[in-house]
């Protein structure tokens, strides 16, 4: 009996040793860190290498309402676009049938020139108003047409191109280069494909590139526009020597 007690009070004295043993804090179990995905880096406007932004000294342009000297600064409208030499149209026809005709294609060629001088160009931003989703209205011609009949600009003559509303006859040839700027921003502007817009409150109007570049978001944005002395300048954004 006494080897009973013995050994049941050695099991108690074990068992009360062990317990009285802090048992070691278990290592955490790592948490992986979190994924931390960089944004897209935000797109940067193109700029093309530097050129030579001389204005051509006395100029000026004879419009329906008067004649303007340049440089000038005033507000310009957005416009619609241009067919150009590169769109296509069922039938072979110059010119889309309506302001929608295969204006997506259009729009396509144009981001694909835009990230050609910058590939992070997100063009949903660039062709977002709806005015940039659609041809010039027929106003007494045909959707897509300027005024020169069925001369019609390259893509990218087309994707830098402005106007103002010239008088008759008075219109510069077609390819002439301006330089519109805004901001410490410019761009080389092809002239002389369009007329308009009637409204004399305004100086002329712009692509959408060139206005979404310069980054005049509504007619209260004031743009200067010249002659350039250089005819031989590429169009579009420029960094003026």
């Amino acid at each position: 009996m006494k080897n009973l007690i013995l050994i049941a009070m050695t099991a108690l004295a074990l068992e009360a040793h062990a317990m009285s043993k802090k048992a070691p804090t278990p290592e955490p179990t790592p948490v992986p860190a979190p994924v931390v995905v960089a944004p897209e880096p935000a797109p940067v406007p193109p700029v093309t290498t530097g050129g030579n932004c001389e204005l051509l000294p006395a100029a000026s342009v004879i419009l329906k309402q008067g004649v303007v000297k340049l440089p000038a600064t005033g507000a310009f409208v957005l416009e619609s676009h241009l067919a150009t030499k590169e769109d296509k149209f069922p039938g072979g026809r110059l010119f889309p049938k309506n302001v929608s005709e295969n204006i997506q294609a259009h729009t396509t060629k144009s981001c694909l020139e835009l990230k050609k001088l910058n590939k992070t160009i997100e063009c949903t931003n660039v062709y977002a108003s709806k005015y940039m989703k659609e041809w010039t209205p027929p106003e007494g011609g045909k959707a897509g047409q300027g005024s020169v009949g069925d001369v019609k600009p390259s893509v990218v003559e087309e994707m830098w191109s402005g106007n103002m509303m010239w008088a008759a006859g008075k219109k510069p040839a077609p390819g002439t280069r301006f330089l519109a700027s805004f901001q410490g921003k410019s761009v080389v502007v092809i002239v002389g494909y369009e007329t308009g817009p009637g409204d004399a409150s305004l100086l002329g109007g712009l692509q959408g590139e060139v206005l979404w570049y310069l980054g005049a978001k509504s007619q209260k944005d004031l743009v200067t526009i010249g002659w350039l002395k250089d005819q031989t300048l590429p169009p579009g954004p420029i960094t003026c020597k």
